[in-house]
């Protein structure tokens, strides 16, 4: 087998086991890099000393243009990534639609993230750095994530392998979520004598390696499905720039659940944003490492739990994906109260899960999670459902072109998370604690203090912070998420139409070629 599967292709609705395994398996450190990048970028400039510190409106300068050129980028995806999508449709290579791409995008990007945290130059040099390469990592992310998005609907329509396919990425990708914010949580809480800038540099030298490699396997191992044999054959010539803004006007089912997605990925993005500033500014920045890793191994069992239980619960008639999502919306409610209850001061100067009872914490914190795996899940099928109707209406099926528009709301919806928070830390006045915390770390890194020195009057700025600033927190935190799930799921439930039923009757519909054909 010369270059392993790299110009192997397979038919029919049955993929390869090793390219199902190897496309599912991939996606542990393909998201552990994003996330890292995603999550913890912005906290590494905000406690590793490389802004300007000891002159506060110097920092807050600094810090807010880095806000304005994240949000810039994000809205520049809004043609980033649906270009990518057409460029994915029209340019193919003799060795794949997908995976050229996936290890172009593999390679670059692998650069761009070690020059993130490896360059090291201070105050508005670290700020033109990071506009420059984080600019850079929007491009070369996008080129190596539509493609691998794009790859999944290709490999199947059968509905049921479709499923287990999705599940089964969806939980390495909990893994992968799991394992980066564990280790970047846990870390500075073991190491207390490293430098929390030369634990980041550690971590992001292993976890970009790691993402090079699982790309490169993915190129080499999986197989693509054959264009000969499918539609994809006949669209290659035919595809248009402006397929990317039409699919969205003309294909009401894509407008819907693209806007479903949008408001997925805000709103879980919001708690997982703010969790690691809630667990520094409320239980102390010695003590918040252990805090957040449990979080995040709360996150794993409640979205591993949704995502084994969901295949087995598919085969159920009554586990419709309406109901899922139904299911799902109750335990966010009932989550994100508890949460609030348990995680602020509202019975006393400190929050009712604190010192021996902080474990309630995790209560709500796994029940969540769970909501949010399932919601997942559903959306994700849901948008490989629109791909059917696609083709069924228009004779076309444009998995680029749609698998890039959920890329596009990913990023927007960070965008506006990231609005979200600035916000909300600018007007709890907040950020004058970050700033301060970021001084005192920038002290110890140039031995003018020692570390003890550093955590005592970390601990004194934690304290001094009002009930008042936590309760204006807990708005940002928890109940600008929930309303925006209620929003998602009375889409995705009661206005998004292609169920189960439905998306069976289509598939038979174009296997029988009884395809509307309508002009597109």
């Amino acid at each position: 087998m010369r270059l392993g599967n790299l110009m192997a292709t397979y038919s029919g609705d049955i993929p390869p086991r090793s390219t199902s395994i190897t496309y599912c398996g991939v996606s542990i450190f393909r998201d552990a890099c994003y996330q890292f990048v995603s999550a913890f970028l912005i906290i590494y400039i905000t406690f590793a000393g490389v802004l300007t510190t000891g002159d506060t409106a110097a920092y807050v300068a600094q810090m807010s243009v880095i806000n304005i050129i994240i949000i810039i980028c994000r809205i520049w995806d809004g043609i980033n990534d649906p270009i990518m999508g057409y460029i994915i449709e029209k340019v193919h290579f003799k060795w794949g639609k997908y995976k050229p791409w996936i290890f172009i995008g593999g390679v670059l990007n692998t650069i761009v993230v070690l020059v993130l945290f490896l360059a090291r130059p201070s105050g508005w040099g670290f700020v033109v750095l990071f506009g420059v390469f984080y600019f850079l990592w929007d491009i070369v992310w996008t080129i190596n994530d539509i493609a691998y998005w794009s790859m999944l609907p290709s490999l199947t329509k059968d509905e049921r392998r479709r499923n287990n396919i999705t599940t089964a990425m969806q939980i390495c990708i909990s893994i992968g979520v799991f394992g980066i914010y564990g280790v970047t949580n846990l870390l500075p809480g073991l190491l207390l004598d490293v430098s929390t800038a030369n634990i980041y540099t550690w971590i992001a030298v292993v976890v970009a390696s790691l993402y090079l490699i699982s790309q490169i396997v993915l190129v080499f191992v999986c197989k693509e499905h054959s264009r000969s044999t499918t539609i994809e054959s006949k669209e290659e010539n035919a595809a248009k720039l402006r397929d990317i803004f039409k699919i969205f006007v003309k294909n009401s089912q894509v407008r819907i659940n693209i806007i479903s997605i949008l408001l997925n990925y805000l709103a879980a993005g919001v708690l997982v944003a703010f969790a690691t500033y809630y667990c520094y500014l409320t239980y102390g920045y010695r003590e918040s490492g252990t805090i957040a890793f449990m979080f995040t191994v709360m996150y794993a069992v409640g979205t591993i739990i949704a995502q084994v239980a969901y295949p087995f619960l598919a085969r159920l008639k009554w586990f419709t994906r309406k109901k899922f999502l139904i299911i799902s919306l109750c335990l966010l409610g009932v989550g994100y109260l508890l949460l609030f209850l348990m995680g602020f001061p509202l019975f006393g100067e400190k929050p009712l899960a604190y010192d021996n009872l902080v474990f309630l914490l995790y209560i709500p914190a796994v029940i969540i999670f769970l909501g949010q795996g399932i919601i997942a899940i559903v959306l994700i099928i849901q948008m490989q459902s629109t791909i059917e109707y696609n083709q069924y209406k228009y004779g076309q099926r444009k998995e680029a072109i749609v698998s890039s528009l959920r890329a596009l709301v990913a990023k927007w919806g960070s965008a506006i998370q990231q609005g979200i928070v600035t916000a909300t830390l600018a007007g709890t006045g907040l950020y004058a604690v970050t700033s301060a915390i970021s001084n005192l770390e920038n002290e110890s890194n140039a031995g003018i203090i020692s570390s003890d020195e550093m955590y005592a009057e970390i601990s004194e700025l934690t304290n001094n912070i009002t009930s008042n600033q936590l309760l204006g927190l807990a708005i940002g935190m928890i109940f600008i998420p929930l309303i925006i799930f209620i929003v998602c799921i009375v889409l995705a439930a009661f206005v998004f139409k292609i169920d189960e039923k439905k998306h069976q009757e289509i598939c038979q519909l174009i296997d029988e070629g009884k395809t509307l054909n309508e002009k597109f």
